[in-house]
């Protein structure tokens, strides 16, 4: 590839500058913003991507502790890697400096680490300057792998109709149209909730169940982002419960600008047949497209079961990259 003499990757902070930049970017996702990162236990390190003194892109990345390796971090679905706006750029001059702006990160990644894990957000699709990394070299170059996620649109929920004529209603399997209608019938309560220790105490049950034990230390991290994107105004928890206000379902919902992530959800078991592991996702869509939300990321269909049970919301299926990079050819 060409020499990028004009661009230049350089050491920023994780604040409100910061916070500015991802969130006039459509390219960026809310696991970048401050009040995420800075609520989580990790080797954070931002970047930003300069052609002179000004702002092209922008990256975020997790290191090990001995700073030589890019490790992403659990509760970090997709690392930040986005592009500054471009209003007054056709689409081709647009294209160019995106890829120049991947390129300089590309380079600048392979030079300084090791190892290199990075996951992509599903708006970021044109990996062809990691790929180019040594394309002319006997060194090592990047490898890619697919992911999928799931999304539903919901804007039509800001409008009061009858349940059959909803799209995504008419979309949905059969087994989960009947689900939903089951919710309704039994009177499953939906309801907006910051009851966050016990989403926690639900959480941990959940995977204990599974005989999965997770990490003291995660559960603290969850607490911790938690309450700080609760301060933010970053996300909705919502609860389902039963007639006799018995919480069978939790499921939270990260947010910026017009999209939504489902970010956690955890159900008791105890209360498997009560509905409300359905109705705690689709009874949520009318209080988020209240907030604003057109769009909701189901974060993941890698694995059988949840990948059919959240495609079974009429969901639309979209790839996204996972990037790998090991210097040592180990």
């Amino acid at each position: 590839m060409s020499k990028l003499n004009n661009y230049k990757v350089v050491a920023t902070q994780i604040d409100g500058d910061w916070d500015i930049l991802v969130e006039s970017s459509s390219s960026a996702t809310p696991f970048a913003l401050s009040s995420f990162v800075n609520a989580l236990h990790g080797n954070f390190r931002a970047f930003l991507c300069k052609k002179g003194d000004e702002i092209v892109a922008g990256c975020l990345i997790v290191l090990d502790d001995t700073e030589h390796n890019v490790v992403g971090h659990d509760l970090v679905v997709h690392d930040g890697i986005f592009f500054r706006e471009f209003e007054k750029l056709n689409r081709a001059q647009k294209n160019s400096e995106q890829f120049k702006a991947l390129q300089c990160i590309a380079e600048f990644l392979a030079e300084e680490y090791s190892h290199i894990d990075l996951t992509l957000a599903p708006m970021l699709t044109d990996v062809r300057a990691f790929q180019w990394v040594h394309y002319h070299d006997n060194q090592p170059m990047y490898q890619e792998s697919i992911r999928y996620t799931s999304f539903v649109d919901i804007r039509e929920f800001l409008d009061k109709k009858p349940l059959e004529d909803f799209t995504l209603y008419q979309d949905a399997s059969v087994s989960r149209r009947q689900e939903i209608r089951y919710g309704y019938r039994k009177g499953v309560k939906v309801f907006d909730s910051n009851d966050f220790e016990r989403f926690i105490l639900l959480y941990k049950n959940t995977f204990e169940r599974q005989n999965i034990e997770l990490e003291n230390d995660l559960l603290i991290q969850m607490s911790k982002l938690l309450v700080s994107l609760y301060n933010d105004n970053r996300i909705l928890m919502i609860s389902a419960s039963t007639t006799n206000d018995e919480v069978g379902s939790m499921a939270v919902f990260l947010m910026m600008a017009d999209k939504a992530y489902y970010l956690f959800g955890a159900n008791d078991y105890a209360l498997r047949n009560a509905h409300t592991g359905t109705a705690v996702l689709w009874q949520a869509f009318p209080f988020l497209a209240k907030k604003g939300i057109v769009s909701l990321d189901l974060e993941g269909v890698n694995s059988p079961d949840r990948g059919w049970f959240k495609m079974s919301f009429g969901a639309t299926i979209q790839p996204y990259i996972s990037l790998t990079y090991r210097a040592d050819k180990d």
